[in-house]
Formats: C-alpha cells, structure tokens, sequence
C-alpha cells in the first residue's frame, strides 16, 4: 500500500507540472460551451478518486481541452449539469458514476448519458464508445452481431437460469459482466465447479466463456484510424492465469504479427468506436491461426515501454521504480496525455 501510495504521489507531481498553467488560466471563461466534467461525484469517494487511475485521467482530459478549444469551463463532480442545455461535455468514463446516481456504476453511467442527451448536451467520450466500457454482455452481444473472431461465448443475464449443464466444454472460464484488470475471472475445471459458482452468481450478469489455451495476449491500442500503441502480455509461469501485468506478466513491445494486422484493424472498424484497447489471443499461441479478440474497451490505462533495466523482468516491478531519467511515472503519465490529446482530436 505505500509503494501504491508513493507512486500516485509521484503521478500527481508530475501530472500538475505538465499542464499549461496560463492557457488553462487565460482560456476559463465561466459561459463557455466546452465543459468538462473532473472529479466526477466529489466530494465523495476521496480514496478512490486519488488512488485509482481517475485523478491522472482529468488532468489529462484538462490539458487535452485547454489545447484544443478556445474556452472552457469545469463542473466539479457533475451534479449540476442538467440546468443547462447543448453544452459540449467531456468525461472520463469511470466507476465514480454510482457517487452521482443510483444503482451500479455502469447503469448509473447509462443514465448519466440519457439524462444528458435528452438535454441536447454532447457527451465525449460518444454513447456508442462507452457502450464498450466494462460490459462484456453487449460486447459479446456486438461481436457476434458484427461477426468478431472471439472465444465461444454463453452470456448469462441475471434475469436468466443458469443451464444445469455447463453448455461449454471444461475447461471454461467464468467472467462477470461489469469488471476490468481481470477481477473476477475464474477458471473452471469441471462440473461441481461450474455448478458452485453459478450457485453463487444468482442475481448477476456473467459469461460462461470457452477457455484458450494461451500464454501470452496482444495489446492493440487504437485512437481514430492510428495504432498507437501495441505490446505482449505474457505468462512467465507454467500455470493459467490472467495476462494483465498486476498478475506478474512481462511486457514486450518488439514484435507485432503484421500478416494479421489488416484483419484486426478491419474488426476495429466495424465497432465504429473512436477508440479502442484489443486483448488478442491465439489458441495455443501459434499465430497460423485465426486470431481471437477477448476484449475491447474504449478507457483503459496504457504500458509505457520499460527502461533496459526492467527489460526481462517482471513488468509490474517497473510500474513501481522511481529512479533513472524516465522513471515508470514519468513516462507513464507522458503517454496518457499524448493519447488523451490524440483521442480528443477524432471529434473535431
């Protein structure tokens, strides 16, 4: 916890040595058009707001705004947006949508957007980007209306029984609905396994999904037509488990699979997204085959390139190194900024 605490200290430093002090003092202008939403249900939630990745994101967005518009003005926490009509409003999606209205994070989201839209406001990120973000059943419900290559997929609302039968072959994996970074991923090995845990799911949307034999995922950052960013993620243990780097997997940014870039590009387009971050996979990593997209989100928190040092060690041991000209924060909150601004650019 203090590494975690020391690093967001880091992060913020860094974050308000970045920004354009005067263009952010000279373009405020209380009547502006452009709002953009930080801190998004404040005062609440001080802890998750500062030590998850929201703070560094309104920075972000902040700085990306000041740049591209003339004026600006800011709504801290978002409460009082509904007095206003046809205003251009710029957010970070993010689970502090529950502070400022009830139910989950994600249906408070959905209702954030109506209640918004139906005051004639444009809301950035688009309705259609944040449909994608943490909603692995209208994810998979878009991949198989578009035709996405993607791992066999049982959605299981929570208004539905469950089969008695896992309708998949074992090995499977068991996702919830509404999570990221991994949270919740089961894998599941046999019947009294997959029977226990749908016991203990009633009530929640989940996905039964076919389990790939992998040890490594491709991470696919695209902004507009751009790929910004791409890297592995790869498993350096014998046993399964998820590839994301709080897990202990280590990161290469060297190779991409050009024979299959055309192909995943063209599945990008089809979601018709500003913006996107791919997990790709291949089944027993052989990369003749087709590729397998597990998922998609349009807000995500990007790897920087590591320095030598940390090359062929674990990625997460980078993420918390402070020494060296370009330290893990340094260059991690370079790179969210960049394509903060890049993302922002598509909507001109």
């Amino acid at each position: 916890m203090l590494k975690k605490v020391v690093k967001k200290i880091l992060f913020y430093i860094y974050c308000l040595k970045l920004l354009n002090w005067k263009n952010i003092i000279r373009k405020y202008k209380s009547s502006s058009n452009n709002i953009i939403v930080l801190w998004l249900g404040a005062p609440t939630d001080v802890q998750k707001y500062f030590l998850s990745a929201s703070f560094e994101n309104d920075m972000a967005l902040l700085n990306a705004v000041v740049a591209q518009y003339d004026d600006y003005r800011i709504s801290i926490g978002g409460r009082n947006l509904n007095k206003l009509k046809n205003k251009a409003i710029y957010v970070n999606l993010s689970n502090l949508f529950s502070s400022i209205f009830p139910g989950s994070y994600t249906e408070s989201l959905h209702t954030f957007y109506k209640n918004h839209q139906e005051n004639g406001h444009n809301i950035i990120p688009s309705y259609n980007d944040m449909l994608f973000w943490e909603n692995k059943l209208y994810m998979h419900q878009k991949f198989e209306e578009l035709d996405i290559s993607h791992p066999k997929t049982i959605i299981i609302g929570k208004s539905q029984t469950a089969p008695e039968v896992c309708p998949l072959p074992f090995p499977v994996l068991f996702k919830p609905a509404h999570a990221s970074g991994s949270t919740g991923i089961v894998k599941i090995e046999n019947q009294e396994q997959y029977q226990n845990k749908v016991n203990t799911s009633i009530n929640n949307d989940y996905l039964i999904q076919e389990w790939i034999d992998m040890k490594r995922d491709l991470r696919l950052i695209y902004i507009g037509d751009e790929l910004v960013l791409h890297y592995w993620r790869i498993n350096q243990t014998d046993t399964w488990k998820p590839t994301s780097t709080g897990h202990g997997s280590k990161v290469d940014f060297c190779y991409l699979p050009e024979h299959w870039m055309d192909f995943l590009y063209q599945e990008y387009k089809k979601l018709g997204i500003h913006t996107g971050a791919f997990d790709v996979t291949w089944q027993n990593d052989d990369l003749t085959t087709r590729p397998l997209i597990l998922e998609v989100s349009p807000s995500y928190m990007p790897n920087p390139a590591p320095s030598d040092e940390f090359l062929y060690r674990s990625y997460n041991e980078y993420k918390y190194s402070i020494k060296g000209e370009l330290p893990y924060y340094k260059k991690y909150i370079d790179l969210v900024f960049s394509l903060k601004s890049k993302f922002l650019k598509t909507y001109e």
